[in-house]
């Protein structure tokens, strides 16, 4: 089965950790070619195969996201728990 994934969509980071945690099950091998990227297998369970793809790419993706958004707000409250900054505001993230 061959899969081809855009990654403008999905970013390397997506790709590679989809990747990873398929790989106990089946051999992939990845190519690339500007921005699609070709994953292919030998498995005789291609729908299973592209199911459990696109929903570890899609959750990849999701927590990229939510990593993103939340980047400011991890870092308030890193400074709060382990530093002295009991004056340390959102708008000191600003400066």
């Amino acid at each position: 089965m061959t899969l081809t994934i855009d990654r403008k969509v999905y970013t390397d980071q997506c790709i590679s950790s989809a990747i990873y945690w398929l790989s106990n099950k089946y051999v992939i091998s990845r190519t690339i070619n500007g921005d699609i990227e070709t994953i292919s297998t030998d498995t005789s369970q291609g729908d299973k195969f592209r199911t459990e793809l696109f929903k570890l790419l899609n959750d990849y993706k999701l927590r990229g996201i939510i990593e993103a958004e939340t980047k400011d707000i991890r870092t308030i409250l890193y400074a709060k728990a382990f530093g002295d900054f009991d004056g340390f505001t959102e708008d000191d993230l600003a400066k």
